[in-house]
Formats: structure tokens, sequence, C-alpha cells
């Protein structure tokens, strides 16, 4: 893993390249941000640097190459592990971890990979023990470097270290030998002791904004880019749940809910809605959140076609048959009202609203937006009825 191949966390990258360059090492880092974020591409291309602080370029050296393939006799790299984990598996995960560390190799994101998938029993928790960092990291790190300047540990998700092994742990990070080095990634800094907390320089790492994320699914995993920019928008800044999406049913599912909703929002049919209605309001706030977005960005795509025609720059471009139809079949939609209701609904999704309801009045509302004029409000203010004096 290489600086250049980091998806943004340019504050971060250039923090580190500093310390490498000054010489200011810190024993302990502590990496922490949302999950997704690129903490263990960093902690790999971090690695790489200060074992070989002279390469700095995409043709590196032999050490180098071994670091990025994660074959560097003095680097080594923890994820937590259930206590069935068969040793084959865990080397697979870190060998996709070298090819893509933005890629789900952990047990609870991906209970099962490579060979794994013919195991049929289930694993159970991951976590630390006292017996693994004991085995394999103690012992591993008091032994002098063989061909590096540090010996490097890379502990992923180290919250999921359990007390009495973080206890063991703590002590490796009071009494540090000359020539080790640990990476600490966590996306919950409060599940950590405080001794553990007060020995590390802390890194904290940004959510990765919706461009960022949308070029990266666009020019690394080939996504379209019109989707890719809708999934982007979906992930509060998390390349890997961006990844999820691209990868799953999920979307495909909410995308053609957006469209029934619509259909069934226009023709009023009561029983098919409610129904929806009640299946939508059983996922979660973040899941109603999302399909909101996308029915707001099919909106405002029907919108941009309605004005600028077949080369209108839609995001939704797969469904742009359908959004030809909308704009052919329903010329009075007041689509400016409609947006307007979408973003109100989503606004109050931050709120204590009760979905069910929300999701019944939109339709409604969408209904009558799409027929004529509408004023674009979802719910009227109490200042707009009159008192009614006895």
């Amino acid at each position: 893993m290489h600086w250049n191949d980091i998806i943004g966390q340019q504050k971060v990258i250039e923090i580190l390249r500093r310390s490498v360059d000054s010489g200011r090492v810190a024993h302990a880092y502590l990496f922490h941000g949302m999950e997704g974020t690129g903490k263990r591409a960093v902690a790999l291309a971090f690695a790489r640097q200060l074992q070989c602080p002279n390469c700095d370029d995409e043709q590196s050296c032999l050490p180098c190459k071994q670091a990025s393939r994660l074959e560097h006799p003095d680097i080594e790299v923890l994820i937590p592990e259930p206590s069935d984990a068969k040793p084959q598996d865990v080397a697979e995960r870190i060998q996709r971890l070298a090819e893509d560390p933005y890629a789900a190799v952990d047990f609870v994101r991906a209970p099962t990979l490579g060979s794994a998938k013919r195991e049929t029993r289930r694993l159970k928790q991951a976590f630390y023990s006292v017996e693994r960092i004991n085995l394999h990291l103690r012992q591993r790190m008091m032994m002098r470097p063989l061909m590096g300047r540090y010996r490097i540990a890379i502990i992923t998700d180290i919250d999921a270290i359990r007390e009495q092994a973080a206890n063991t742990f703590l002590k490796l990070l009071e009494e540090p030998g000359p020539d080790t080095l640990f990476i600490l990634t966590t996306s919950r800094k409060d599940l950590l002791l405080q001794t553990i907390l007060s020995r590390c320089q802390h890194v904290a790492f940004e959510n990765l904004s919706p461009e960022t994320i949308a070029r990266a699914l666009h020019e690394r995993k080939g996504v379209e880019m019109g989707l890719a920019e809708i999934v982007a928008n979906m992930t509060q800044g998390s390349y890997l749940r961006a990844l999820e999406l691209t990868q799953s049913e999920e979307l495909r599912r909410d995308r053609e809910r957006v469209l029934t909703f619509l259909r069934l929002a226009f023709t009023g049919k009561f029983v098919p809605q409610t129904d929806l209605i009640a299946e939508i309001s059983q996922v979660s706030r973040d899941r109603i959140r999302n399909l909101l977005r996308l029915l707001l960005s099919w909106i405002r795509d029907v919108a941009l076609y309605r004005t600028i025609g077949e080369n209108a720059p839609i995001t939704n471009r797969d469904q742009k048959q359908e959004i030809s139809k909308f704009n052919q079949n329903l010329q009075s939609a007041d689509l400016n009202a409609m947006c307007s209701l979408v973003e109100e609904a989503l606004l109050l999704t931050e709120s204590n609203v009760n979905t069910t309801l929300l999701l019944t009045n939109l339709s409604i509302n969408l209904g009558k937006a799409m027929r004529s004029p509408h004023d674009g409000r979802l719910f009227q203010p109490l200042t707009s009825f009159r008192t009614i004096s006895s």
C-alpha cells in the first residue's frame, strides 16, 4: 500500500509523513474514526514508509514490496478472531487485506471468506484474548527487527480486546522496546481503557466526502458514475459501506421501492401503499433516510430531464426510460413542491416522528403534487389555522 493509493485523508497522510521525515515517530499510534474511512489502509502505508523511508515512489524496493504484500518479517497484522477460527482462514483474510485494505475482512462483516465459505457452522464472537496477546504479540514484539528499522504491530479493531487481554497489552505499551511500534485502529475509541488511550498518539480520521467516495467507486470498482454518486450520498462518509451497498441486493431493492412508492402515491391505491409503508417502517431510520434520498434524487432527475431533455445530466441514468415516461405522462406535476415535500420528510426523520404517519402523509401529498400545483408543505404549521372562538 502506497500513500497514493489512499482514498482522501490528506491531513492524516501529511502528519504521518512529516513524523517519518523528521524522525519524531511515536511508539504507539491510535487511528480512530468511523468505520470505512481508511484507517487500515493508512496503517499499512505508514508501516511501509517506516520500514523504508527512502522509497517514496511507486517503483519500490524489495522490502517495500514485502511490506505491501504483508510478507515483511518485521510487520505483524492482527484482526479479532473467534475462538474456533482456523489458521488458514485468518491467513486468507490477512492476504485479502494486503490486496485491498478497504475490503471487509473481519469476522463480523465477512463471516465467510475464501475457503471458509465451505464452513457451515456459525462462528463465534471475534475478539483479542490474553493467549493471542502473549503468543502472537508479546513474543514477536520482543525480538529485534530482522531487516527493517522497527518491529511493527498493526492491531485492527483494538476495541474488540477483552479486559484481561487489555491489561496484558497495556504492559507492552508501558515498557516498549527501542525498535517497537504499535499502530492501533478503532471505530469505538470510547470502549478502550483510559490507560491505553493515554499511551498512544491519537490520529483522527474524518468521514470521506460524497465526491471522494463516488470517484473511488467509479475509478477503482468501475461503478457507473451516476450510481456511484447515489451510493456516496447514502453512506455518511464510509467507503466500506459504499462498497457493501454496491455489492448487495439492498440498494437494488430500495431503488425499486422508490419507484413503487411513487406509482402508488399517484394511483392512490390504499391497500398496496399501506402494505409498502408498513414494510418500509420496519427498517432502521438510517435505511428510511436512504430511501428518501433516493426518492429525492429521482425527482430531481425528472426536473432536469424536463428542463434539458435527452442530454440532461441525470444521476439515475439506468432509469432514464422511467424518467422520460414520468415527464410524458405527468406534465402537470409540481416537481419543486415534490422536492420540498421529500426534503421536509428527511428533516423530520431526525426527530422522534412516527415513520408510518410520516410516509403516509408524504404519499398523500406527493400524489396531490403529481396532479396539480402544491404548496410543498408536508405538515401545515399550527399558526395557519384560525382560532375558532365560541
